[in-house]
């Protein structure tokens, strides 16, 4: 799974997800049998809703062995979204794999269940702050005057 906000951004390419996914699915032995691209979607869209992920996340692709995101916050940018996608994954006993995380990911162990929790934590705040800063950048600066 790939997804962007603005396609321009160099920091997170769909060149750079790419490897990291491919990379992230060899770890594991695992190959790609179709991709989930939502370009210039907002991290705040539930997976579920997405027109990419949306499909494969509701089982209307056929089946399929697991997911693999180039990160947990590529998943969304929110802590709940990311913990459903995570645990239906879990509870379907599919694998679910990101880039910089060693193996899958192993919800019913504690370390890990934590680790993937602060991740989507990281990521839920990372979209506060962008909506801090666009709301922001919109809202014209006022001046108040004392007595």
């Amino acid at each position: 799974m790939r997804r962007l906000s603005r396609v321009k951004l160099a920091t997170s390419s769909p060149e750079r997800q790419r490897e990291n996914v491919l990379t992230a699915a060899a770890s594991v032995g695992a190959h790609i049998i179709g991709w989930a691209d939502d370009w210039e979607v907002s991290g705040a869209t539930d997976p579920v809703t997405r027109p990419k992920p949306g499909p494969w996340l509701r089982d209307e692709r056929g089946p399929y062995d697991g997911l693999v995101a180039a990160a947990v916050d590529r998943l969304g940018r929110n802590v709940v979204d990311c913990l459903n996608t995570g645990y239906k994954m879990r509870d379907e006993k599919k694998m679910l794999v990101t880039y910089g995380h060693d193996g899958p990911w192993e919800l019913d162990d504690p370390a890990d269940e934590n680790r993937f929790t602060m991740e989507a934590w990281g990521a839920q705040m990372e979209l506060r702050a962008i909506q801090r800063r666009n709301r922001d950048a919109t809202t014209p600066l006022t001046t108040v005057a004392s007595a």
